[in-house]
């Protein structure tokens, strides 16, 4: 039996609040957050509902939480369970450096992916990161079916949530180059 990893990891993101949303008791609900990477909807846990008074627009955070990966619908939520308030925009760019995630392989597992080259782009895609020095910065997982199965074998490349169908083994270095490198 295939087991598929679950899509959920921890996030930190560093970066200055643009917008937030409050509820009728005052909590904040929903975080928009832009980084020099790119902008974020960040939902607020309930047990870290935040007073609005603490936060405004323009401040710099520090935010910790889950993220969740919605490969079928192709998006990303974010969950905080820790928010900071950072004293000045200096230190962003200190915190960004050491709080950057690994970039990840998705390989699809599904039996069609799996028998139709899947296997083999695995271990190919393994050895170039090695040859290339960047096993330490990229994950390789494998996954359940991405319900691409007459376009197998497929991948995903996180960040970005780029989707590839008949990849072959030829592609695979230009891949890396374009997207891990």
């Amino acid at each position: 039996m295939i087991t598929a990893q679950p899509l959920v990891s921890e996030f930190t993101v560093v970066g200055k609040l643009e917008d937030l949303v409050i509820s009728s008791k005052g909590c904040v609900k929903y975080l928009y957050l832009s980084s020099q990477e790119e902008d974020y909807s960040i939902e607020v846990a309930k047990q870290k509902k935040l007073l609005s008074q603490n936060l405004q627009p323009g401040c710099h955070l520090k935010v910790t939480g889950m993220r969740k990966y919605k490969l079928h619908q192709e998006k990303v939520e974010y969950k905080a369970y820790r928010i900071e308030l950072l004293p000045e925009p200096a230190t962003v760019d200190n915190v960004i450096a050491t709080t950057k995630s690994k970039a990840k392989v998705l390989i699809c597992q599904g039996s069609s992916c799996w028998k139709n080259g899947g296997k083999t782009a695995c271990e190919l895609l393994q050895i170039e990161l090695q040859a290339k020095g960047i096993t330490d910065k990229v994950e390789i997982k494998t996954t359940g079916c991405l319900k691409q199965c007459k376009q197998a074998p497929n991948l995903v490349i996180m960040p970005g949530n780029n989707r590839y169908s008949r990849v072959q083994p030829k592609q695979l270095s230009q891949l890396i180059a374009k997207h891990l490198s």
